[in-house]
């Protein structure tokens, strides 16, 4: 898959991207609200090889400086069955962050997954206490549907609150 927006091209994971996106992934930024551990380069190349992450995978690169600043990940929806849907995922580095390139990105992906893939729905998770990240799936037009109480361990062994979120094709903003 390659989308292209005003400022970004979203695209699949390249092997040269290993170093920049393990860089971004180890970021206490980063992994503060995603459950995930530390990577290394090699690790991730290793990733980059295998065609389903290819599938998976949509990397955001700003066209202005060729860098790699984020991720979405499209993963199975697993609240739901027999419902075309999928659970995505999403992080940024924290220098481009609350710049509006994750809802640039997001809001190309979950268009192109309504009109060309036709999905029914959209799920998204959040760690209760990530407030940029629910406002983001808010001013898309996702839905808080409830909270799953203590459900998500974090690296440091923090125990989250997970926040369901859904977005139908008619409620994209």
């Amino acid at each position: 898959m390659y989308l292209e927006t005003k400022r970004l091209y979203l695209r699949a994971p390249r092997p040269e991207d290993a170093a920049a996106y393990a860089a971004i992934h180890n970021s206490e930024f980063v992994l503060r609200y995603n459950a995930m551990l530390p990577t290394t380069p090699e690790r991730m190349a290793q990733k980059f090889a295998d065609p389903e992450y290819q599938k998976s995978a949509v990397f955001l690169e700003e066209k202005q400086s060729g860098a790699l600043i984020g991720a979405i990940f499209m993963e199975e929806d697993s609240l739901r069955y027999g419902v075309d849907s999928v659970d995505l995922s999403y992080f940024i580095d924290f220098a481009y962050s609350r710049k509006g390139y994750m809802k640039e990105a997001m809001h190309a992906l979950i268009a192109y997954l309504f009109e060309s893939v036709k999905l029914e729905c959209i799920s998204c998770r959040a760690f209760a206490p990530n407030t940029a990240s629910r406002a983001l799936l808010k001013s898309l037009g996702f839905t808080e549907n409830g909270i799953i109480p203590r459900c998500v361990k974090g690296y440091t062994g923090e125990i989250f609150d997970d926040v369901i979120h859904t977005l139908f094709p008619q409620n994209l903003k």
